[in-house]
């Protein structure tokens, strides 16, 4: 069963997470020192991760499993959208809500997990999530927020995961080897990824109030709606996908772990640019990123066992 050894690695991150915001409550560090560590990651250690899960030998289970993976993305995300279209209707759910909802996050807890659980060869599968993710969220996300807002693709095709996947794509293909001082640099701060997703998140958490997570008792029907209606809804398609698709369990439950993940923190910086309640939606982060130490062993495990 994988999801003991999720459920560790889940435990030792979030000790990272809690460790990081009892500093910043004592005043050691500073939550706005997130936003360097945000950057860093970004712009440097995420693509790093994405770049070096790459570094293999391209065969046609490789090929037949990144095209799974991608495909099983596009249907979790369909089923995302079809969710917040019916609580924009029936809960009169809004942006923030709605994209709390569909986005999750994909990269930096994923990633982790995948590495430790399965190896880090596995990344390469989390990657295909990661791509439709990005090209999603920086087209149709952003239209949740701005209706007259032209689809972005420029700007989506320029992220930085999407430009490490690019160039992934390329070496994989072309079966270039990087020089192998090169190749240990990239491994070595991939190896990041982990602690330092859960050092930016708990600075959020040190800088924010008890009362400032719950100030808006909605929240907790958006966890609901992301970690439970929406994640039993992926578990159920990817069961279903693992019964019938001759591929690898263990690439369907990857891009599943994408889909099971708490909500976007993306989410949180366009509801800033926007000027759409930033402060919710960095509660709805932070709580999703909290109830996930419960909720992704739990879907695990359901997981396992609907695919026999």
């Amino acid at each position: 069963m994988i999801a003991i050894p999720l459920a560790k690695k889940i435990a030792e991150l979030f000790l990272i997470l809690f460790t990081t915001a009892a500093l910043v409550k004592g005043g050691v560090l500073k939550a706005e020192h997130s936003r360097v560590l945000s950057k860093l990651s970004l712009y440097f250690v995420t693509p790093c991760v994405i770049f070096n899960s790459f570094q293999k030998e391209l065969t046609p289970e490789i090929l037949q499993g990144l095209l799974v993976a991608c495909g099983l993305a596009v249907v979790f995300q369909a089923l995302f959208f079809l969710l917040a279209a019916v609580l924009r209707r029936v809960w009169r759910a809004t942006e923030v809500e709605r994209a709390s909802v569909v986005f999750t996050n994909v990269g930096n807890l994923i990633i982790p997990l995948v590495s430790f659980a399965k190896g880090p060869e596995w990344v390469i599968y989390t990657s295909a999530y990661i791509l439709v993710f990005n090209l999603l969220f920086w087209n149709v996300g952003l239209s949740m927020f701005d209706s007259e807002r032209a689809p972005d693709l420029r700007k989506a095709l320029l992220n930085p995961n999407i430009l490490a996947i690019a160039a992934g794509l390329i070496v994989l293909f072309t079966r270039l080897r990087l020089p192998e001082p090169l190749a240990l640099a990239f491994s070595d701060v991939a190896g990041m990824i982990g602690p330092l997703s859960m050092m930016i998140t708990g600075m959020v958490i040190g800088g924010m109030t008890f009362r400032g997570m719950f100030a808006n008792r909605r929240v907790f029907g958006v966890i609901f709606f992301r970690m439970i209606l929406a994640s039993g809804l992926a578990v159920c398609a990817a069961a279903l996908a693992a019964r019938v698709l001759p591929v690898d369990r263990g690439i369907v439950m990857i891009a599943l772990l994408g889909a099971i993940a708490p909500s976007a923190s993306n989410t949180n910086q366009v509801a800033i640019l926007y000027n759409k309640d930033a402060p919710y939606a960095s509660a709805i982060t932070v709580l999703t990123t909290l109830s996930c130490i419960a909720t992704i062993p739990l879907w695990v495990t359901v997981y396992e066992a609907l695919a026999g």
